[in-house]
Order: structure tokens, then C-alpha cells, then sequence
């Protein structure tokens, strides 16, 4: 069932950028004897953030790179959490399951609530969507019978009389924004399969009708799991999972009978709504440039992961072939950048890494959650007596890696360039804590002067050395490991530029 939100933003949203409505796309598509496809969506944009007391600094970035002034950066901060406190004060001792669900929506990936009947997680759902001005919702609750056209739409009668499967997908779940999906694990093992791409990629894909779908979160609940080979490859697309457990404290029940005597179940909207078209700025946020996640924090979160990883098998029974999926893996950096947002920062710190259990664990699983937190301390504290020489190290890998994607393409010749990676490279050398000072001093005239022509081979120099002397001082295995991957890149890339001297 379509419940519209904003009837403006539904009709806005239906159509695309040459006026047709997707039902009439169809019919066009059978009149012409070929399928019409949705025009795809954007590229995500590029945004970047000013830095607050930080003079703006001459970097050749893309021209089409949007800035989100500091002020509306906070106005989105706000009003997400601002959202996460209204519905926590509705839907009551669900806090952490809320945050959860608001870093799905933030990073535009699914959520799977898991329970026993009436434990409220369709009142959920739709309390939070009531937090959307602007938003198509599309809500189902399946079964053995439910069958594609039940949630992609009803198959074009006159499409069918000439051979073809068409959805007429008008008010269904492939236009929505948002979705709830009840019962998911009654349906029949061909829809969920059906689901895939529409959950991965964002897209329907039925034989010739491909349509690229506006569906940014699912939510879906269900009251027991049941294993398949597809149900894996289901589970795989919701990241953010949570089991709900009861709770019969005689307190926590007179609350609930408070919150009931003020809606009757009702569900409430807030004052202040967040605009569709806001919310999917800081999604563009997290899937931009602008907030940045350092090098050392990159190097703490896969570590991190990889040690849970090896506890969980070694300490739960029934895991012993656990693991996490290269794609999590990756996303969980989206996590970091959303956890900074709630937080008002444009970088992720250390502090951001304990909220990686929001998508590792299943929240209500509170062993899980602990021994996380636990190895994310130590990791921190573990690390920290190599972290000047790591920071050193990820700086060096980023002007390696600008070195690399510009050496073919004449980009160096610019000034742009140029400046760019003397810039990088002075404030490599600068640093007033470096340990490698005295070695540094040296370099610095050098540097200040340093001709276009030999830039690269100076360069690769100064990062072939400076892994050298890292590799020296570093104590952990794991840190010299990172530096040794990257002194062999070093190396191999200087070897290169001798041979097209």
C-alpha cells in the first residue's frame, strides 16, 4: 500500500527529465516495439565543507564541486537528531534500534528488526518515515503467496498479449523512497530473489524492463529466520540488523502506558519534518569527498573488523566459519562518515569506530556488542605507540597516490599540479612532531625549490626513505606491515621512472 506523504513531491518524483510518467514510458516502449529504460540516475555530486579557522587552500579539485556552508551543515545535523529524539520519545526503549535506523537511511542501505509478534515494528517504521516531508512510502506484508506484481506492480495486460512481462510499476515498490516490509521470511524464495537487484543496485531488472528505481531504505521485520542460499544472499543486503528482545519491567510498561494514553497508537508527526531533498544532501555528503576519514582511522576500522572476526570464531560455537563480507567491509566506512554527521564533525575521529557495531552486530545481541567494543578499545590503545609514524605514512600514501593517478596524463605540468604536491609534500616535512625531524630539516630547502622536471623522481626518493626509517622505528607487526606494502609500491614505481628516464 502507497501511503503519500507530499502528493506534490509524488508527481515531481514520477516523472523523469523528458515528462513521462513511467506508465506511459511503458506504453510507449510496447507502441515502438522496444523497452524504454528509466533514465539513470546521477552521478553523485561532489561536495566539500569549509573547515572552520582553516584558510582556504588551493587544491585542484573538480570544477563542479558544490560547497555546503557550515551553517546548513549543522542545520542537517540538527534535524536528524532532532528527528532520532522525537521518535525515541514516541517509540519507547528502541533508542539504539532508532540510531541504527537513522544510519541506515543516512547511508541508503536496509534494516532487518527482528522479534516475536506485537513488539511494535511496524509502529516503528512508520514513525520514522513520518519524520520525511516529501517521501513515497510503500508498506507490504508478505507471504508464501505474495507474488512479484504484489510489490513491483501488475503486469501490463496488453504487454502480455504480445509476449512481454512488463510492471506497470505506478504505486509500487520500485517509485518509492521508503518502504516496510512485513513478514519478509513468509515470502516464497523466488520474490526474495526478485528482490536482489532492486535491494543491491537500486534497480528492477525483469528480462528487457530495467528500471532504475528512487528506493533509498527498506525496512523489514520478521519473527524468525529461516535458512536458504537465497536467504544468505538477502541477509548480505540488510547491513543494520536488530533483534528485539521483551521487556516486562513493571516501569518500563507503566511508560508505555503513558506514551498510549497521549496517541492511542497513533502515529505522531513532528513540527519540523526533514525535506526528502535535504536528507539526500547528506547522503551525497557520505558518498562524497567532503567527509574525510584519515588514513590511521582507515588502517584502526579494518583492523578492527578482522580481529572480531577471528574472536568470533574462535569463541562462538556456532560460528566458526563467520566473516564479513568484502562489501560490508567497504561500506562501513559510509557508517563513520554518517557517525560524524550526528556529530557535528566533517571528519571522522576514533571516537566513530565504536559505532561500527551499529552494522557488525546485531544490536539486542548484547555479547556481540560487547566483545566488539572491547576489541575496539584495545585496537586503540594498541596502535597508539605507532601512531605519529602511521600518520607520516598515510600522508606519504596520499601523495603517492596523486603521484600515481597524474603521472600519465600530463597533469603534472600544470601548475595546479605542481603546487598541489609541493604543497603535500611541505607539510609532510614540516610536521612538528615528526620523529623524523632532523632527517626532514634537510629536505626542506630542497623541497621549496624543486623543479617541475624532477618533482616524481625526488619524490619517490624522499617516500622510499621515509619508509625506510619508519620500518626502523615502527613496534607493531601490523604497522610494519602497512609500511612495507607500501615501500614495495615505492619501489616499483621508482623503478619504472628510472626506466623512462
Amino acid at each position: 500500500m502507497m501511503q503519500p506523504l507530499d502528493d506534490t513531491m509524488k508527481k515531481k518524483d514520477a516523472a523523469d527529465t523528458n515528462g513521462l510518467h513511467p506508465l506511459e514510458e511503458t506504453v510507449l516502449s510496447l507502441a515502438t516495439g522496444k523497452l524504454y529504460q528509466l533514465e539513470q540516475p546521477a552521478k553523485p555530486r561532489l561536495f566539500v565543507i569549509p573547515k572552520p579557522d582553516e584558510a582556504p587552500a588551493k587544491t585542484i579539485e573538480p570544477a563542479a564541486v558544490e560547497t555546503v556552508s557550515l551553517e546548513k551543515f549543522s542545520a542537517l545535523q540538527r534535524a536528524i537528531n532532532d528527528a532520532i529524539d522525537f521518535v525515541s520519545k514516541q517509540i519507547l526503549g528502541r533508542e539504539h534500534i532508532i540510531k541504527q535506523t537513522f544510519f541506515a537511511l543516512m547511508c541508503g542501505e536496509h534494516q532487518l528488526l527482528i522479534s516475536r509478534t506485537g513488539m511494535a515494528k511496524s509502529m516503528l517504521a512508520r514513525q520514522i518515515f513520518a519524520c520525511f516531508d516529501g517521501a513515497q512510502v510503500f508498506e507490504k506484508q508478505l507471504t508464501k503467496d505474495t507474488m512479484p506484481d504484489n510489490l513491483f506492480g501488475a503486469y501490463d495486460i496488453e504487454a502480455m498479449k504480445r509476449g512481454k512481462m512488463i510492471h506497470n510499476v505506478e504505486g509500487s515498490l520500485v517509485l518509492s523512497h521508503f518502504a516496510f516490509l512485513d513478514e519478509i521470511f513468509d515470502a516464497n524464495d523466488m520474490l526474495l530473489r526478485s528482490l536482489l537487484s532492486l535491494l543491491n543496485e537500486k534497480k528492477l531488472v525483469n528480462g528487457e524492463q530495467i528500471i532504475h528505481s528512487p528506493l533509498q531504505t527498506v525496512i523489514a521485520a520478521a519473527n524468525y529466520i529461516r535458512v536458504t542460499e537465497i536467504l544468505e544472499a538477502v541477509l548480505d543486503r540488510f547491513l543494520y540488523k536488530s533483534y528485539i528482545p521483551e521487556n516486562k519491567d513493571l516501569y518500563f510498561q507503566y511508560s508505555i502506558d503513558s506514551v498510549y494514553q497521549k496517541n492511542f497508537g497513533a502515529i505522531q508527526i513532528p513540527e519540523k519534518r526533514i525535506s526528502l531533498s535535504d536528507f539526500n544532501v547528506v547522503k551525497e555528503l557520505i558518498k562524497s569527498r567532503a567527509i574525510e576519514i584519515p588514513g590511521y582511522i582507515l588502517l584502526l576500522k579494518n583492523h578492527i573488523l578482522r580481529q572480531y572476526i577471528e574472536e568470533t570464531r574462535e569463541q562462538v560455537p556456532d560460528k566458526r566459519n563467520y566473516t564479513i563480507s568484502d562489501r560490508t567491509t567497504a561500506k562501513s566506512q559510509d557508517l563513520l562518515r554518517a557517525s560524524a554527521i550526528l556529530d557535528g564533525r566533517p571528519q571522522a575521529n576514533e571516537t566513530d569506530l565504536e559505532n561500527l557495531h551499529y552494522m557488525i552486530c546485531t544490536l539486542g545481541r548484547d555479547e556481540e556488542k560487547s566483545r566488539f567494543i572491547k576489541i575496539c578499545s584495545a585496537a586503540r590503545r594498541y596502535f597508539q605507540q605507532d601512531r605519529e609514524i602511521l600518520e607520516n605514512i598515510f600522508d606519504a600514501i596520499h601523495i603517492f597516490s596523486f603521484l600515481k593517478s597524474s603521472a600519465h596524463a600530463e597533469l603534472l605540468k600544470s601548475d595546479a599540479a605542481f603546487n598541489h604536491l609541493k604543497g603535500r609534500l611541505e607539510k609532510l616535512v614540516k610536521k612538528e612532531t615528526t620523529g623524523f625531524r632532523e632527517y626532514i630539516e634537510k629536505l626542506k630547502s630542497k623541497f621549496v625549490s624543486l623543479p617541475k622536471d624532477a618533482i616524481v623522481p625526488e619524490t619517490l626518493a624522499l617516500l622510499e626513505d621515509l619508509c625506510d626509517l619508519s620500518l626502523k622505528d615502527a613496534r607493531t607487526r601490523e604497522s610494519r606491515e602497512i609500511i612495507e606494502g607500501f615501500r614495495q609500491d615505492v619501489f616499483h614505481a621508482k623503478k619504472l621512472t628510472v626506466q623512462n628516464i
